[in-house]
């Protein structure tokens, strides 16, 4: 027997194809309208910074980080969580847990880290893993971090910090 589409047999099942295909939702939940756009931003010093970003997830945690070269210095930012959606506070400390953030520059061929991080309860701020997807990882950050101690001590501010990585 030859299965034939009548022509409306045929407008609904493409119809129906255009319906799924635009149901593709942007992944995660969130706006389907907005881009999908992967990378890490942030801003310091009043300048804002985007960067092409990777993770790794290892040991149950979950590695950001990313490089950016201006001329010959050099700056980037990690972030060390666990491997999970949540939010994690830098600046408090929970027994057998470790979250760690830091921006290191390498400017005239001086390194500088400044680093916020739960243990040492060195440096503030937080980290939010809003979806840890098989295909996604995407969420914010924000921290101060501390370079040195003591009276040397400085810090750097990182505000407005968002990572959208493809895994």
């Amino acid at each position: 027997m030859q299965l034939t589409f009548t022509s409306s047999a045929r407008l609904a099942a493409l119809a129906s194809l255009i319906v799924l295909s635009a149901c593709d939702k942007k992944k995660n939940g969130t706006d389907p309208a907005a881009p999908i756009l992967y990378g890490m931003s942030w801003t310091v010093d009043g300048k804002n910074v985007e960067a092409v970003a990777g993770q790794t997830v290892s040991n149950g945690l979950l590695v950001l980080t990313n490089v950016v070269k201006t001329g010959t210095d050099v700056s980037t930012i990690t972030i060390t969580v666990p491997a999970a959606t949540g939010t994690y506070d830098l600046g408090v400390a929970v027994p057998g847990k470790s979250y760690t953030a830091s921006y290191q520059t390498f400017v005239n061929g001086v390194s500088t880290t400044y680093t916020a991080n739960n243990i040492t309860r060195t440096g503030s701020g937080s980290v939010t893993v809003s979806t840890l997807g098989l295909e996604d990882v995407i969420g914010s950050f924000e921290f101060t971090g501390v370079s040195g101690t003591g009276a040397t001590a400085t810090t750097k501010t990182i505000t407005n910090g968002k990572f959208s990585i493809r895994r």
